[in-house]
């Protein structure tokens, strides 16, 4: 028996990427008038990803992200700033060099604590807790999660990277739990119990879903809601 999948677009959390869009729209014209010399449509569409990417870091007070953005923001704009010099390994090896002195200068920097035990069960090293609920983290790497206990809210934040998200082993809080995905240039895959109900609320910018496991009803007594943004890279979910 397989899930039901349910897609629809949600319109919260845009006006951030819609401005970050608007504006990649009015440079892409000025370019074309010879204002913009050097700039081109990818790296104008990169420049904008990688901004929302930087802008995100600094909201979770994350120097890997933060630093490694404007590493990449420099290399796709490197011609354009005549800074091809520093392009590409100067610049990488600098924001690797900067986020590890930044983090061993502010091991406190970050908003969120460390835990072992999250919503009831198990979890590794790293995976952190808030009033938000369980959060998960990717950044520049790969990283395979195994959501355990009962839980009613689950998010996940990756750039730059594969992850995995597995939801086998876990009880939904009054059979019902919502997942938030916030991804940059990165795939996130969720496996998926089969008799689950799939709800999607799931934002693609410049992205891809293959949704397939899911498009008969289900007849289970759990559902699972999906949202958040996808912009440049992929969002599966895999029924198990």
């Amino acid at each position: 028996m397989k899930g039901k999948f349910e897609g629809k677009v949600n319109g919260r959390g845009n006006v951030f990427w819609g401005i970050l869009f608007l504006l990649g729209a009015a440079a892409f014209l000025v370019s074309k008038l010879g204002i913009l010399e050097g700039i081109g449509f990818w790296s104008i569409l990169f420049t904008i990803g990688l901004t929302g990417t930087f802008i995100s870091g600094l909201v979770k007070r994350s120097f890997g992200q933060m630093l490694f953005s404007l590493a990449f923001l420099v290399i796709v704009n490197d011609e354009f700033l005549n800074l091809e010099v520093l392009t590409p390994w100067p610049v990488l090896g600098a924001a690797l060099l900067g986020t590890i002195g930044l983090n061993l200068l502010f091991p406190k920097f970050g908003r969120t604590k460390s835990f072992k035990l999250i919503a009831g069960g198990e979890h590794r090293v790293g995976d952190t807790v808030s009033e938000e609920g369980v959060f998960y983290e990717n950044a520049f790497g790969s990283a395979v999660k195994y959501v355990v206990g009962e839980i009613s809210h689950v998010r996940v934040d990756n750039a730059f990277g594969p992850m995995e998200v597995y939801f086998t082993d876990v009880v939904l809080k009054e059979h019902s739990a919502r997942v938030n995905i916030d991804s940059r240039f990165g795939k996130v895959t969720l496996y998926v119990p089969r008799d689950w109900r799939v709800v999607n609320e799931v934002t693609l910018a410049f992205a891809n879903g293959n949704y397939s496991d899911y498009e008969n009803d289900s007849q289970g007594e759990n559902t699972l809601y999906i949202s958040g943004n996808i912009a440049f890279g992929q969002l599966l979910i895999q029924a198990v």
